[in-house]
């Protein structure tokens, strides 16, 4: 079968004479659906990190891998799901006692000129 095109951009780059940072994120990328599903299934980055390194298909550092994983994978998948209140509301306008957005918080009025009734 066939290599996807990621992991044929993954070979590409670390063959050629790129940068670490090239090279490492080209790793992650071509393992990223290996680590989405770890992930998925409640392993913490650590663990998978020291998996990774233990077979010799990571052969960077935690922090880095970390970050790579953060900025790669974790991050779009909070793009494509609604997490707050408010997305889930705009998407369930329909129900009674609840609006689409919430219209905000009623601001502080500050009056310059006292009143001596509310004074000591």
């Amino acid at each position: 079968m066939a290599k996807s095109l990621s992991e044929r951009i993954a070979e590409r780059a670390k063959a050629a004479k790129q940068s670490k940072g090239g090279r490492n994120r080209a790793t992650v990328l071509a393992l990223r659906e290996d680590i989405k599903g770890a992930l998925e299934d409640g392993w913490p980055v650590k663990a998978i990190w020291e998996t990774l390194h233990e077979e010799g298909k990571v052969s960077f550092g935690y922090q880095s891998f970390r970050n790579y994983v953060n900025r790669l994978i974790l991050e779009k998948q909070e793009v494509s799901a609604p997490t707050t209140a408010d997305q889930q509301a705009e998407e369930k306008p329909d129900q009674p006692g609840k609006t689409a957005k919430p219209e905000g918080i009623a601001g502080f009025k500050f009056n310059s000129i006292a009143n001596k009734e509310e004074l000591l």
